[in-house]
């Protein structure tokens, strides 16, 4: 059999997703740490494998394989068993459906929060020209333009409020579909799963799981307490470095009583301040 080889960010939400595809599936690989802070992602050697400069990228035999949606049905095309995708086709298309939403929608609010409010301060930190360089080698014109407006205004861009609405309504539309089922598609784990999980768990480790664990998303919170209890989380985003997530979860809990203010409906807990360590 060839050899799988990912590269990917332990950090990045996209490269997560395959990573617990991978583990669910049972599928050896080796991995190839890209440094996305040092800018290897847009290093001429990685672009040749990824013209998007962007994380993950899996190579098996001679195939190069990118974006995180297109690997997820490659692994499930390549190795059928266990089976990460609904055979019946309406139950299917709700699965694709997903997908989709939380790329196009809900991946760049994700992005939006985490830099403004955890990557600031190294944005800040870098020279005009060096930022400058940095946003004009992101390809993505939608992602560069919230790039800078975090790095500009952080939390108090106007794209940060809107990127918390719509996280506040992805929660909304999670707590809805996993009433009455164990996962987002039915009874059996799906890619939807996989790809929702990062953006759940980087809110938490933004410090806001109150708005995971608010007593109006009790469904949520119960199917996100079972992912965490599967061997796929353990060995990808549960084995994210402590000291790396308790600072995100500080740089949180500091920003909170402003971001209670554009929330719609403010939770009735406090955020956790602890990331729960498997």
């Amino acid at each position: 059999m060839a050899t799988l080889r990912l590269h990917h960010s332990i950090f990045s939400a996209s490269s997560q997703k395959v990573r617990l595809a991978l583990v669910e599936k049972g599928l050896d690989h080796d991995s190839v740490s890209v440094d996305l802070q040092a800018g290897e992602q847009h290093m001429p050697a990685y672009r040749a494998l990824n013209p998007r400069g962007v994380v993950p990228t899996l190579i098996h035999g001679d195939a190069v394989l990118i974006e995180s949606a297109a690997i997820l049905e490659y692994l499930d095309d390549a190795f059928p068993e266990p089976a990460l995708r609904p055979h019946d086709a309406v139950a299917r298309q709700r699965m694709r459906a997903w997908v989709r939403r939380l790329d196009d929608v809900h991946h760049p609010a994700n992005g939006m929060m985490h830099y403004a409010l955890l990557g600031r301060p190294a944005l800040k930190a870098l020279s005009p020209e060096r930022l400058e360089a940095m946003l004009q080698a992101m390809p993505n014109r939608r992602d560069r333009a919230l790039r800078a407006a975090a790095a500009r205004l952080g939390i108090e861009a106007p794209e940060f409020a809107d990127a918390v609405r719509t996280q506040e309504e992805m929660l909304d539309a999670l707590d809805a579909d996993l009433t009455n089922r164990p996962f987002l598609i039915g009874d059996d784990l799906s890619h939807a799963d996989l790809v929702a999980l990062p953006y759940v768990a980087r809110l938490e480790q933004m410090g806001l799981l109150a708005l995971i664990v608010a007593s109006d998303r009790r469904h949520l919170a119960g199917w996100y307490d079972r992912m965490k209890t599967r061997s796929s989380w353990r060995e990808s985003i549960g084995a994210l470095p402590a000291n790396v997530v308790q600072h995100w979860q500080s740089l949180g809990q500091q920003a909170w009583p402003r971001i209670v203010p554009h929330l719609q409906r403010p939770p009735d807990v406090t955020p956790a301040p602890v990331f729960p360590r498997p």
